[in-house]
C-alpha cells in the first residue's frame, strides 16, 4: 500500500523541532525526516495514512503558522520518492539526459519531484533538501530527452508561482559530471 507523505518546513530550528514534537503526539505518523537545513530552517517528513499525515501537518501548521516556509502533503507519493530523499535510490541506469529542478523550498522540490516521477519513463535521481545550498533544494532525474523535458514541464507547473529558481535539461552530461555529481 502506498503511504502519504507529509512535509513542513519551518523559518527557525527550535520552533521547528517543538512542532514537530506535537505533530507526533497528534498523529500516528511516521517520522521519515526531521533536521536542519540551511540557512537556519528545519524541514520535517511524516509518511502514514492519508488522513493521519493531514492531522500531523495541519497540527504543525498551527502550532507555528507564522514561521511556516512551505508545506505539502501528498496523498500517494511515488515510490521513487523516499530513495531519492534518503540517498538510496539507484544509481543512473544508462546516464541519458539529466533534469535539474532548483526550488527555493524543500517541499517544492517534494512535490516536483512526485510531479516529474508520476509522469513514467524518468528515473527520479535525488532529491537534495537544502542543507548547503543556501537554504535551495534540488531534483535530479534522468532518461531519455524528451521524457525528462516532459517531467520537468510536469515538474515546474506542478509547483507554485516563485518557488522555482531554475530547470536546466542536459541532453548528454559529460561522464566527468555524472560522476562528480552522483
Amino acid at each position: 500500500m502506498t503511504k502519504a507523505l507529509g512535509v513542513v518546513e519551518w523559518q527557525g530550528i527550535a520552533r521547528g523541532i517543538a512542532a514537530v514534537d506535537a505533530l507526533l503526539k497528534s498523529s500516528p505518523v511516521e517520522l521519515v525526516m526531521a533536521t536542519p537545513v540551511c540557512p537556519g530552517k528545519f524541514v520535517t517528513m511524516v509518511c502514514g495514512e492519508v488522513s493521519a499525515v493531514r492531522n500531523a501537518v495541519r497540527t504543525a501548521e498551527e502550532f507555528d503558522a507564522g514561521n511556516v516556509v512551505d508545506s505539502l502533503v501528498l496523498g500517494t507519493v511515488h515510490p521513487s520518492v523516499i530513495p531519492a530523499l534518503t540517498g538510496t535510490a539507484a544509481d543512473p541506469a544508462g546516464r541519458g539526459s539529466l533534469g535539474i529542478i532548483e526550488t527555493f523550498a524543500c517541499a517544492a522540490a517534494v512535490r516536483a519531484g512526485d510531479a516529474a516521477a508520476k509522469g513514467g519513463q524518468v528515473q527520479l535521481l535525488e532529491i537534495r533538501l537544502a542543507r548547503g545550498l543556501g537554504g535551495k533544494s534540488l531534483v535530479f532525474l534522468q532518461g531519455e530527452v524528451a521524457a525528462v523535458q516532459a517531467a520537468v514541464r510536469r515538474a515546474t507547473a506542478s509547483v507554485e508561482d516563485g518557488l522555482i529558481v531554475g530547470v536546466e535539461v542536459i541532453s548528454s552530461p559529460h561522464k566527468a559530471l555524472w560522476e562528480k555529481i552522483f
